[in-house]
């Protein structure tokens, strides 16, 4: 079935897969039953599986890793695939396009993906509106960058401005340099 899927989705270009298979996944996620029965299945319970590290307690060891996410839109998802926590962002102080298409390439020989989307994302505070508005039932990151178009100097403030909005409704905070 792997198989299948795969020579289907190298079809169709890779931004284009990443936008259907998460519109998909939010919408199967989305009836709370449907949710509940999936979590049922695919949560970890198996309490050696879960940590807490610096006060916050992580269910699984297997998380969702920024970029898949990048606007918090699929908060309520997460949990219920099985995910021990999520990573959202990378966000920026102000939203940004990210970087011109085409961003994302395969590399069949190597099995991989690369990816120069650019911190596309809605900014920060368009995340802090959908972390208040949406639970979720497994710790939540948020990866903070610098808004491309702040000058060098201006750095610290515009990482401050993600921190100071983002802060306090994430379970911890990454700042992503790159």
């Amino acid at each position: 079935m792997y198989a299948a899927l795969r020579k289907a989705f190298f079809l169709v270009p890779p931004e284009r897969i990443h936008t259907l298979v998460f519109a998909a996944l939010r919408g199967a996620t989305t009836p709370a039953a449907l949710r509940a029965r999936l979590a049922r299945r695919l949560a970890p319970r198996d309490p050696v599986l879960a940590s807490t590290v610096f006060g916050v307690r992580f269910p699984g060891p297997l998380g969702l890793a920024a970029g898949f996410d990048k606007d918090g839109l699929g908060v309520h998802t997460w949990g219920a695939l099985g995910f021990g926590y999520a990573e959202m962002g990378t966000v920026t102080a102000q939203a940004q396009p990210g970087n011109p298409a085409p961003r994302m390439f395969r590399l069949p020989a190597d099995r991989a993906l690369l990816n120069r989307m650019g911190f596309n994302n809605h900014g920060s505070g368009a995340l802090a509106v959908q972390l208040t508005d949406h639970t979720s039932d497994v710790p939540i990151g948020v990866n903070i960058g610098k808004t491309k178009a702040t000058p060098p100097e201006l750095a610290p403030d515009d990482y401050a401005e993600s921190a100071r909005l983002l802060g306090p409704l994430a379970a911890y905070l990454v700042v992503n340099v790159s």
